[in-house]
């Protein structure tokens, strides 16, 4: 009884800590990283759409994100394929505690191109884990090795889709010149 009361005493004690993570950064154009603007972003939690909205012209973002909750953060624009990443702030807590991380993550976005099937970039790009007592942040590794081999393969398509439709839309003088 006695080790109980002191463990609870000792639990008293503690500091209260808890975190709260706050991502900003900027969405770029993937071949000139230069900044993109007016992209929409949905941020949903736990599967419930919670935030909409557009970034200005230099393509700035800024979220604060709940703990204990599944995150998934959207960009799209007209014209260029979305893509998401996705936050789990899953993890013990302590009140009282007004500390922040701040994370910047780049988000760049390419060009559709017809005929080349893109509903991979549907899935997070990356897959992030934040705990609220530490304040540490992890990205999941072997997933982006996984994902980054895809990407790899379908960016090699894209370009080739769009070096053929290059060529297709040259005249036949034109196309027979750089034979």
């Amino acid at each position: 009884m006695r080790y109980l009361i002191l463990t609870v005493l000792c639990a008293l004690v503690v500091p209260a800590w808890a975190a709260e993570l706050r991502l900003h950064g900027e969405v770029t154009d993937v071949n000139t990283r230069t900044p993109f603007g007016e992209v929409l972003v949905r941020v949903y939690k736990d599967g419930v759409k919670q935030q909409v909205f557009t970034t200005g012209a230099e393509g700035h973002y800024n979220v604060r994100l709940d703990n204990e909750a599944n995150y998934v953060i959207r960009f799209s624009a007209p014209g260029r394929v979305t893509k998401c990443f996705s936050v789990d702030t899953h993890g013990g807590e302590w009140t009282g505690d007004n500390r922040s991380v701040d994370l910047a993550v780049e988000m760049t976005l390419f060009e559709r191109v017809d005929g080349v099937d893109l509903s991979f970039f549907d899935m997070p790009m990356g897959i992030a884990r934040f705990s609220p007592m530490t304040g540490f942040l992890s990205w999941n590794k072997e997933y982006e090795e996984r994902v980054q081999e895809e990407v790899s393969r379908l960016m090699a398509e894209i370009a080739l889709r769009r070096a053929t439709l290059g060529e297709q839309a040259m005249n036949p003088e034109e196309r027979t010149s750089r034979q």
